[in-house]
């Protein structure tokens, strides 16, 4: 039973490993190829680690496996982090089919630091206001991230109600439709902006 048993595990974290690296093959571009490496070949150390150690069945080895398995679980994703990191900094491109780039226009490469969304001065009032996409809008059939609301006009999008969906906190690959009703907060002033652009 111990036999079929560590046998099994090996098989499966071979699986994973294999996985892993046709992810290396496949993927198109560095970070996408960074997550298939670490979180299938982390799965696949781990179950040929627990494989050896009950084969073996002493306490030495289960002790030694549980250390690597433990191991690789903290290390990998910092190593993954860091090398991702460094690579976006080097400017290793992203590929084609990424559609949302969330640190572009965000991060001073200088200093190093993340511009966050300031809740500018709390002291202009903030209102949410809905607007509805018309067919003749220029934001229907565009994504969210295409539309530069946030990044040009300073307006969030809280949520998006289609018909009697509502999408909370909607990610910038959202294709807005027309009839889609945004729910947006900003200034007064913003807001102003943003409902010109959109033509609602």
């Amino acid at each position: 039973m111990r036999e079929i048993l560590s046998g099994t595990l090996i098989m499966i974290g071979a699986a994973f490993m294999l996985l892993g690296g046709i992810g290396i093959l496949r993927m198109p571009d560095l970070y996408t190829r960074m997550s298939a490496t670490t979180k299938v070949a982390t799965l696949g150390i781990g179950a040929i680690m627990l494989g050896v150690a009950i084969h073996f069945g002493e306490l030495e080895v289960l002790t030694r496996a549980l250390a690597v398995i433990a191991l690789v679980l903290l290390t990998t994703p910092v190593a993954a982090h860091m090398i991702g990191r460094a690579s976006y900094f080097a400017g290793v491109p992203l590929c084609k089919q990424t559609v949302v780039n969330e640190l572009q226009g965000h991060y001073d490469l200088r200093t190093h630091e993340l511009e966050s969304l300031a809740l500018p001065e709390l002291e202009p009032q903030l209102l949410i206001m809905r607007v509805q996409i018309s067919h003749r809008s220029a934001f229907a059939g565009k994504t969210l991230a295409e539309t530069g609301l946030r990044r040009h006009y300073r307006a969030t999008v809280l949520a998006i109600r289609r018909g009697s969906y509502v999408i909370p906190n909607p990610d910038g690959d959202v294709q807005l439709l027309p009839g889609d009703e945004l729910i947006l907060i900003g200034t007064p002033e913003q807001l102003r902006e943003a409902v010109k652009a959109i033509g609602g």
